[in-house]
């Protein structure tokens, strides 16, 4: 686990970060690395490393935040199922850089068959020297369910991160579609969101999480139709035929987030292909640049998607979102936006 005198854990489920106050904060949001450290994977397990080290060496961040699918006990594609040894490299991978970083779980990280579930990765996880991870309170669902709360140097929350897993697939394996945030996660999430609001009105925060929620494909499908009330931000939706990768069950994170107030940025990856950022009913919906060369079949040989994502906590309390490409090229066309 990451040690720093600016850093504590206060319980289970939450961390304390002291932040600087005379200069801006970084986070790098990394998103479906995709790694497989198998025997099928080695060239694209380069290309993927080498392009978060450029990300990172371009970014210079304070803290990273990976929103799942690090990892690829895929066979056919990485040639292992041994998720544990890809853990052990991955966080290794990370420790090389010395920049405190912090993770959730994708729906790949702990693929069927895989020899290690979540509660066994978690363990592997803690185990590095910069990472920032708790198992989060053990009867709610999920693993990894918790807060950084980045403090000044008093100790008062400035911005608390909320780390979310949302799950792997409904009823067991692929076909059943994808899991969502559950309501037990969410109620945690805005019970701890409104103690933060007791001391402080006015506090924000960010979540992080695998896959988007609905209302991500809603607020799209909105602004497509010349709805004025959603804002466009950055990016583009890349996938085939405008595709999101939502679950098929009714989660409400989303709207009790919208209810509670003291979400305003929420980050997700999970559908490679799309970058795009807008703010819905206040809140800032953004899918974070991709890294992933063993994934999708060709997806080594396209650009546009591959990149990371870049938080500035600006002095003055203000936030910019920038997309941070690794290579000069960067899609904006959104489909039907005028």
């Amino acid at each position: 686990m990451f040690s720093s005198e600016q850093f504590r854990q206060d319980n289970e489920d939450t961390f304390s970060l002291e932040i600087p106050a005379d200069r801006d904060y970084r986070i790098l949001q990394l998103t479906d690395l995709h790694l497989g450290y198998g025997i099928f994977s080695g060239r694209k397990d380069r290309m993927a490393q080498d392009a978060v080290r450029t990300i990172i060496k371009r970014s210079r961040p304070d803290l990273i935040v990976l929103t799942g699918d690090s990892i690829f006990p895929f066979f056919p594609k990485s040639g292992t199922m041994n998720n544990r040894r890809e853990a052990e490299r991955f966080i290794k991978f990370m420790d090389g850089f010395e920049v405190p970083y912090t993770m959730v779980f994708g729906n790949h990280d702990c693929e069927m068959g895989a020899v290690c579930g979540k509660d066994e990765l978690a363990d592997i996880f803690m185990k590095g020297r910069y990472c920032i991870f708790s198992k989060g309170i053990a009867d709610i669902s999920g693993t990894g369910n918790f807060i950084i709360n980045l403090t000044d140097d008093f100790g008062n929350a400035r911005m608390p991160l909320v780390m979310l897993d949302s799950n792997m697939y409904g009823d067991g394996w692929f076909f059943s579609g994808f899991d969502c945030i559950h309501d037990d996660q969410t109620k945690w999430c805005m019970d701890r969101l409104d103690e933060f609001k007791a001391v402080n009105k006015n506090i924000r925060a960010m979540a992080f999480f695998h896959m988007p929620p609905r209302e991500f494909k809603e607020a799209y499908e909105k602004m497509k139709l010349g709805d004025r009330s959603v804002i466009y931000c950055h990016g583009s939706i890349g996938e085939k035929d405008g595709y999101f990768g939502i679950s098929n069950r009714e989660g409400h994170f989303f709207e009790e987030a919208v209810k509670n107030g003291v979400i305003k940025w929420m980050f997700c990856g999970h559908d490679h292909l799309n970058t795009l950022s807008l703010i819905y009913k206040g809140i800032q919906l953004t899918y974070g640049m991709s890294i992933d060369c063993l994934g999708y079949r060709g997806i080594d040989r396209q650009h546009v998607q591959r990149g990371g994502t870049l938080i500035t906590l600006k002095c003055d309390g203000t936030v910019d979102i920038n997309m941070v490409p690794l290579t000069s090229v960067v899609s904006t066309r959104v489909r039907g936006k005028k």
